[in-house]
């Protein structure tokens, strides 16, 4: 009974497979779709190791909004009265610096399974879009110890880092150029022996990561990216809504943020506060009432 069974299955297989080999036949001497063949650019490792550590990660993400309407116009009166313009960007980043300045754990990397390392310099992984071959490449720019520069000096390195040439003093040094065009086997045994060490993580990679491309799109969005970093902030879109000011109709802006975090070293409430800590500086343009050089 079984071997009569067996038969008959191999028999509806094999006159199936007949009918079917036409069809394949025809699809393997379909002609290739008109195309063009690019080299993919070696530096895009960067991104491929960029998300390869970040997804070793448990990341949680806290989406908010503040509100930069005063922030804009302490920026534009600054220009105004100094001649020098200063980009919201800049602004954030500082203003990102010195929260963490005032609670370091949110900027903390785990030494081994017993130790967590809080730095006290704040090293912002900026990351800044520059033309790679025929495209386009988000490259980290670090701006080392943040939290003690002032804002001039942080818009002055984040606006040379969109021009420095790549592969010498700007973002992508020519130590990390040369590492990314390594083959993958090479570059995952390094990776092994920096995320272990926090110092050396830190010295690579920074501490904290922004990315303000969705700053470039209409509409409300703003990225969530994969991230390696124990703290990551993404800067969106900016909108309009109208609010209630002294009985009166006011219109506002507001831009939409992210907030991503190791949840191994960040629990939700305590990521909760800290976003709350950081729109109220943005919403308060604080920086503009203190010597620049300090938070």
């Amino acid at each position: 009974m079984s071997s009569r069974l067996s038969s008959r299955l191999s028999s509806r297989l094999s006159i199936r497979l007949f009918l079917l080999l036409p069809q394949l036949l025809k699809l393997f001497r379909e002609p290739p779709a008109p195309g063009t063949y690019q080299a993919y650019p070696k530096l895009r490792n960067f991104i491929l190791d960029v998300m390869a550590e970040g997804r070793r990660k448990n990341i949680i993400n806290l989406l908010f909004e503040a509100d930069v309407t005063l922030a804009r116009q302490q920026l534009a009166r600054h220009g105004e009265e100094t001649g020098e313009r200063i980009s919201l960007t800049t602004f954030i980043a500082k203003s990102l610096a010195c929260a963490i300045d005032e609670d370091k754990f949110m900027h903390g990397y785990r030494q081994g399974k017993s130790k967590l390392v809080l730095f006290d310099e704040v090293d912002l992984a900026v990351m800044v879009e520059r033309d790679i071959q025929d495209g386009k490449l988000p490259v980290a720019q670090i701006v080392r110890s943040a939290n003690s520069k002032s804002m001039n000096e942080i818009n002055n390195e984040l606006q040379a880092a969109k021009v420095s040439p790549l592969g010498e003093n700007g973002p992508l040094s020519a130590l990390e150029t040369f590492f990314f065009e390594l083959p993958f086997c090479v570059r995952k045994i390094v990776w092994f022996f920096i995320r272990r060490d926090p110092y050396l993580f830190k010295q690579l990679a920074g501490t904290v990561g922004i990315t303000s491309m969705g700053m470039h799109v209409s509409g409300q969005a703003v990225l969530i990216p994969i991230t390696p970093m124990t703290l990551t902030l993404s800067i969106g879109s900016i909108g309009t809504k109208l609010v209630l000011e002294n009985g009166m109709p006011a219109e506002r802006e507001l831009i939409r943020l992210n907030l991503g975090a190791d949840h191994d070293i960040i629990d939700g409430a305590p990521l909760v506060r800290f976003s709350d800590r950081l729109k109220k500086k943005l919403e308060t343009g604080f920086i503009f009432d203190y010597p620049q050089s300090v938070c």
